[in-house]
């Protein structure tokens, strides 16, 4: 791969010359010039690699909208940086979901009030968390949105609904959600 800064022959060069090389320039006035990709004969994927292939096909179709929709746009234009673009932002936001990484449950003993506090991160954000309580195999017992805390990292839900019954196991399954949809789940069960 060779690079080619501010050369008055090849500036605006893009494209593929012959079978020998192509160029592709990026915002920040660079031309990469690199040699012609290579197409595989009768390629044979995986399970895996087909789903890979799809959910970066979403991917795409999800970075160009993101491009043209101007709240979108306006939304990925802060981390824009040399080399990268709104596109390959929003691309990299579609191919990371949201992480659920702990469930704080100490706060909670059923009572209405009680806190559970849940961390969860996101490349650039996460839009909603949803916690849903259930007694297993059993009905809903409250549901609602946490709350983002003070810090940044973390999420509050503040109990709504009180579950009377002492030494009962239930069921807590948390939903974070990021920009372009995706849903991330993660389910715990406690004993209060």
């Amino acid at each position: 791969m060779a690079k080619s800064e501010n050369n008055e022959v090849m500036y605006g060069a893009r494209g593929r010359v012959g079978n020998l090389v192509v160029f592709k320039n990026y915002g920040d006035g660079k031309t990469i010039i690199t040699k012609v990709p290579r197409k595989r004969d009768n390629p044979v994927y995986s399970e895996n690699q087909e789903f890979a292939k799809e959910r970066f096909r979403e991917g795409v179709i999800y970075a160009k909208g993101a491009v043209q929709d101007p709240i979108l746009s306006a939304f990925y234009k802060p981390y824009v940086k040399p080399g990268l673009s709104v596109y390959n932002l929003a691309l990299a936001d579609f191919c990371k979901p949201p992480q659920i990484k702990t469930i704080k449950t100490d706060g909670y003993q059923g009572n209405i009030g009680d806190l559970i506090t849940i961390r969860a991160t996101d490349n650039f954000g996460i839009t909603a968390l949803k916690v849903f309580i259930s007694s297993p195999n059993g009905p809903l017992v409250e549901s609602g949105l946490a709350i983002k805390a003070p810090n940044g990292s973390d999420w509050i839900y503040t109990s709504t609904a009180g579950n009377g019954s002492p030494a009962v196991d239930l069921e807590i399954k948390i939903q974070a959600s990021d920009t372009p949809g995706n849903v991330t789940e993660f389910e715990q069960t406690i004993t209060i």
